[in-house]
């Protein structure tokens, strides 16, 4: 039996509601016996900008491609850092999901064509999972995200998990609000090119936590940061590309034939809303 889920935000959403109740004029909480003096009314949660957001989706791998609610990526696109054209035929389908293929074969001015799934539609905050396998081939990124751009007629908006092949120990998490905070490594204490696992983080109106297997990995907030969350709603994005230039050091040089990553389920549900999701098909072991 599947099992229907709230994903729970930080503490101060929960506050949010409390203050909800009370009504907008309270200034004050009674918690364990004492009370906590508010200056002002907290604000509502702000909703994301641009478009309005679709609503949560699961997506089992396993059943294959839906046409109406899947997009395999058909375009070849020119960037200092990026060493890869994208082609619906290195995706594939089968009994255990999804395989992104990355080879090296010419496709316009790029060594290499990978491939790129994307989830229909535009979504905003809330939980995202993915139950994935990464490659191990140095020289190769697999990534799940959200993303908006100029390409939708958007500013870019991106919140990242991306395994290199050189290393794959580790996932780097990164989010873009206009300019990137920077890809952060993050150990993982195991190799996630051996087995899949479950990925996950929670977009919130101003924070972001992401989590490997249920475990809190890292987390960011618009307070005291240069860089402010993203706020604008997005595609969810699975692919696999090889790099050029300036992420070559980064990422390590592509020297290998073909590579591949595998991925099982990925998910949403909205903030303050109950669904489905790839935890319920994959439960952590």
């Amino acid at each position: 039996m599947i099992r229907k889920k709230r994903w729970r935000p930080f503490a101060v959403f929960a506050l949010l509601t409390v203050m909800s109740v009370l009504g907008a004029g309270a200034n004050l909480l009674s918690l364990g016996g004492g009370e906590v003096a508010l200056a002002d009314p907290l604000p509502a949660p702000q909703p994301n900008t641009g478009r309005t957001p679709d609503a949560g989706f699961l997506t089992d791998l396993r059943q294959g491609l839906d046409r109406q609610r899947h997009y395999r990526a058909d375009y070849v696109m020119y960037a200092e850092w990026l060493g890869t054209g994208y082609k619906p035929g290195n995706i594939r389908f089968n009994a255990t999901g999804m395989t992104l293929n990355l080879e090296r074969k010419k496709i316009g001015r790029h060594r290499y064509t990978g491939a790129e799934f994307q989830q229909k539609g535009f979504f905003g905050y809330g939980r995202y999972e993915v139950v994935m396998r990464a490659p191990r081939e140095s020289g190769s990124i697999a990534s799940f995200f959200t993303h908006t751009g100029p390409g939708f007629g958007d500013p870019h908006h991106e919140i990242d998990f991306e395994f290199l092949g050189r290393n794959p120990r580790q996932v780097h998490v990164n989010y873009f609000s206009g300019d990137p905070v920077g890809s952060l490594p993050v150990e993982l204490g195991f190799d996630a090119s051996a087995a899949d696992h479950l990925y996950a983080f929670e977009w919130s109106p101003g924070s972001i936590r992401w989590f490997v297997d249920g475990r809190l990995v890292h987390s960011a907030v618009d307070e005291g940061a240069k860089i402010p969350v993203p706020t604008a709603s997005s595609r969810v994005i699975a692919n696999i590309w090889a790099p050029a230039g300036s992420a070559l050091q980064w990422a390590g040089v592509p020297r290998f034939r073909k590579a591949a990553a595998s991925y099982r389920c990925i998910s949403h549900v909205p903030l303050g809303q109950t669904g489905s999701q790839c935890s319920d098909l994959f439960p952590l072991k």
